[in-house]
């Protein structure tokens, strides 16, 4: 039988420590990579909106259901174009241009969690804004392949706007 090297089994239980340490930081990471939680979308997605983040605003919306919704209610008919692909470039126009249009406003956001059941979640944040007013808002959410987006009844107003300004434009 050999005899371990120099340290020998002192020097296999301290890397074994070592590697449990850095465990925990390496959880941490995986779950802070495996997506944000359902408020800090919620909130991320009100910041974006009252700031005129447009883009930001339109990432943590649940596009795909946007489109399903809008789609269910308006059909496109024209030739020689892909309906999905116009339906979808159509609705993010628009509401990017929505968000540009938003009063910019700054407030202080709270969370409270809501109902999570793992593929749907509400959060209620509350917004202060400087002068101490504030508002209390529900925000529904659904469990994407990119992670937490804004959808449910939270789509509800998009929904009606992109309706409406596709019927006023076609």
């Amino acid at each position: 039988m050999r005899r371990p090297r120099s340290g020998g089994v002192r020097a296999d239980y301290r890397r074994v420590a070592a590697s449990l340490l850095t465990l925990p930081a390496a959880l941490l990471a995986v779950a802070c990579a495996s997506g944000d939680s359902p408020e800090i979308v919620a909130i991320e997605f009100l910041r974006a909106t009252r700031t005129a983040e447009s883009d930001r605003a339109i990432d943590k919306i649940d596009l795909e259901e946007l489109s399903t919704r809008v789609s269910d209610l308006i059909f496109v008919v024209q030739e020689g174009i892909d309906s999905d692909k116009f339906m979808r470039d159509s609705i993010e126009t628009l509401v990017w241009g929505l968000f540009q249009e938003t009063p910019r406003q700054e407030f202080v956001y709270d969370a409270v969690p809501g109902d999570n059941d793992g593929e749907r979640a509400t959060s209620i944040i509350t917004m202060t804004s400087a002068d101490g007013t504030s508002r209390t808002s529900t925000v529904h959410l659904r469990f994407t392949t990119r992670g937490w987006k804004v959808s449910g009844k939270s789509l509800d107003d998009l929904v009606n706007y992109v309706v409406q300004r596709l019927e006023e434009r076609y």
